[in-house]
């Protein structure tokens, strides 16, 4: 029997063109594919086994039933009919900020899905990612009530504008009716809680254009993009394998920049991310891509949690408190930063506690604080709940 993983690797080595002998079966029936299937739409690779099905068969003996590969094709069919609503409907939203002047950049699934990928749906994404300035965000909310939108269901809603604006938060946006359009708003491309900060000029001004039908918008450079697609790909207490397919894809090019690529990692302090990266990039695809094929860092050794293993089961055995605590730290170049960081985690300071414990956001009392302090403690040096968030 062929288990998921082995299927899930197969797809990333064909994009990286690796050998896959080392995976190659005799035909025979995969083990549960229901439990594929799930994992499948889970790390957004649906249309991909799909489009691959034949190539799949050929290469590595991985043989889909009749019943997964109707099941294939109805999602595929819908990432498609999703795409072309977000591409007819970004035409429309382009035209409105045109007319209010209000600035922004198109990045992530639908700017990668174009530059990047064999077939633009193959890359499937859930939602439009627009980077805003952070003065505009009154206005563009302004336009997305007018056009029937809706704050979707997140943490961040119950949090009024400034706060929104001082920490950068992500907003989420929904249009129901007609047809279903889903916005990410950002107003920076990492929160200011997140350890890891990007200066927001340096991507604004490395700009660079995208064609979505017939229509050019504009995104950042393929040097920033790969930069943000590996920060990407760790930012969460969770992985996606699609994320990893953007980074290898923009970093795979032959008109990379190598010498800026390595200057942003350095500036932007990912160089240890970038060795986590490299050792992952070579366990799933076979090889380094060719914009970092003279990386000298040590590609052997494995971390014994951060892995290729991690990736294809999508998280850490731990509960999504502790591994929102720990993860950042892995990431961290030195020790002084990490303990930074998880003091600023466990014991924030007086500002933030203002902003979210004893203002009109949150249930007032200094109680409140203590005790989600006492659980924050909890979370890191006891995982109670690995099986719960396993599930």
């Amino acid at each position: 029997m062929i288990d998921q993983k082995a299927v899930l690797l197969a797809i990333c080595r064909l994009f990286s063109g690796s050998n896959l002998s080392d995976l190659r079966s005799s035909g025979v029936q995969i083990a549960d594919e229901e439990q594929l299937f799930a994992q499948l739409q889970y790390h957004q690779l649906t249309p991909i086994a799909y489009h691959y099905r034949e190539q799949l068969a050929t290469t590595s003996g991985i043989r889909f039933s009749p019943t997964l590969v109707k099941e294939l094709k109805n999602y595929s069919l819908m990432n498609i009919s999703r795409i072309m609503a977000f591409e007819y409907y970004l035409q429309r939203l382009d035209e409105l900020f045109r007319r209010e002047k209000i600035d922004y950049r198109i990045f992530k699934g639908m700017a990668t899905s174009k530059m990047v990928y064999p077939r633009e749906d193959l890359r499937s994404f859930g939602d439009i990612d627009l980077l805003i300035r952070p003065e505009d965000l009154e206005a563009v909310e302004n336009i997305l009530r007018m056009e029937g939108f809706e704050h979707a269901d997140d943490l961040y809603r119950v949090f009024p504008t400034e706060i929104i604006r001082k920490y950068s938060f992500a907003q989420h946006f929904i249009r129901r009716e007609q047809s279903y359009i889903a916005l990410d708003i950002h107003l920076n491309l990492s929160g200011r809680l997140h350890p890891f900060q990007f200066d927001q000029q340096d991507f604004w001004e490395s700009v660079s254009a995208v064609t979505i039908n017939d229509r050019e918008y504009q995104t950042f450079d393929r040097e920033h993009q790969a930069v943000y697609a590996m920060y990407h790909s760790f930012k969460h207490y969770f992985f996606k394998l699609t994320w990893f397919i953007d980074g290898f894809l923009l970093l795979d090019r032959q008109d990379l920049d190598r010498q800026k690529f390595y200057d942003l990692v350095k500036r932007y302090k990912l160089s240890l991310l970038l060795d986590y990266y490299a050792r992952i990039i070579v366990e799933l695809f076979g090889r380094l891509p060719s914009g970092i094929s003279d990386f000298d860092g040590d590609l052997e050794s494995r971390h014994r949690l951060v892995n290729s293993e991690t990736v294809l089961r999508g998280f850490l055995p731990y509960s999504q408190s502790r591994v929102r605590l720990l993860l950042p730290m892995y990431y961290m170049e030195t020790i002084p930063a990490r303990l930074k960081f998880l003091m600023q985690q466990l014991f924030p300071p007086m500002e933030t506690v203002r902003d979210f414990y004893v203002g009109d956001t949150a249930e007032k009392g200094f109680w409140k604080y203590l005790k989600l302090r006492c659980k924050a403690i909890a979370d890191l040096c006891f995982n109670r709940s690995r099986e719960e968030y396993s599930n």
